[in-house]
């Protein structure tokens, strides 16, 4: 974003550029509804343009705020939240009570299963905060880590790749991956999941998952998602799971059926048609 407002001439030009490219979708799209994904980042007469023209407007917000996002939060139709703890914070802040959990998908034509073989490795891809890194340095099963900035382990038995990975590897590593780590990030979730929650559950990857509250209202624990509360129940687990491969396996399928029976983008956006009174209507 940094270099994009630098090309542009700063934030009021990227907002006149946004404004404009707005303009002419509005224009040859005629939408009956606009969502805006992280809404409470976007230029507000973005959402002002929209409603001038009738047209509803909602928002989808994945990442924690403050209360400053109360007047956007005001200029929204509705807003859906990745994580229950964003609704309390809403409330706390004295947003409208217009809110509505709405937890992360996965695009189910990106990410999918195959025939590729699966290795040894449980994988975890994520940007390092301290109790991700804390963790981990705790942890004697080596995992195999991906993500720029992760020099910050030192010495351990993870196999480390300290470096950008393209999205577009993501579901090829998922998928011959025997089971893949979802560390929460505490800078950013209160009880939400992220879409590694989801991605490698898709491609029939079993996930072991940090402990957040929101998790039971997506997956079955035990059964659909290997959950733990401590770097002693992760090396439990991890253990297991090596000497276990029948178990991720079911787990691995499981969960990819509860993906595709509720938790694909299709879904998402037939929640949000449903609410406000739309049709989902395919091109």
């Amino acid at each position: 974003m940094g270099a994009r407002l630098a090309k542009l001439g700063g934030r009021a030009a990227l907002e006149r550029h946004l404004l404009r490219q707005l303009d002419a979708s509005l224009k040859t799209v005629k939408p009956d509804l606009v969502v805006f994904v992280q809404a409470y980042w976007a230029p507000a007469a973005l959402f002002d343009m929209v409603r001038s023209q009738g047209i509803p407007a909602a928002g989808w917000v994945g990442d924690k705020f403050g209360p400053q996002a109360k007047e956007r939060a005001s200029r929204l139709d509705r807003v859906y939240y990745t994580d229950s703890g964003f609704l309390v914070e809403a409330e706390t802040f004295g947003f409208a009570d217009d809110g509505a959990y709405l937890p992360h998908a996965v695009n189910t034509r990106r990410f999918l299963s195959g025939d590729v073989p699966r290795t040894d490795r449980i994988a975890f891809v994520a940007v390092p905060t301290p109790h991700r890194v804390a963790l981990l340095q705790q942890l004697a099963f080596p995992i195999a880590v991906y993500g720029r900035g992760w020099n910050l382990l030192g010495r351990t038995p993870h196999d480390v790749h300290n470096g950008w990975l393209a999205r577009g590897q993501l579901p090829g590593l998922y998928g011959e991956s025997l089971a893949v780590l979802n560390i929460r990030n505490e800078l950013n979730v209160f009880e939400g999941l992220n879409q590694r929650s989801f991605e490698p559950a898709a491609c029939a990857t079993a996930v072991i998952h940090d402990y957040v509250a929101d998790l039971a209202r997506c997956f079955e624990p035990g059964k659909e998602v290997l959950v733990f509360g401590g770097v002693q129940e992760l090396q439990e687990i991890c253990e297991r799971v090596r000497r276990d491969p029948a178990l991720v396996r079911r787990v691995g399928a499981a969960a990819k059926a509860r993906v595709q029976a509720e938790h694909t983008c299709a879904h998402r956006a037939k929640t949000i048609l449903r609410d406000f009174g739309l049709e989902c209507r395919k091109p």
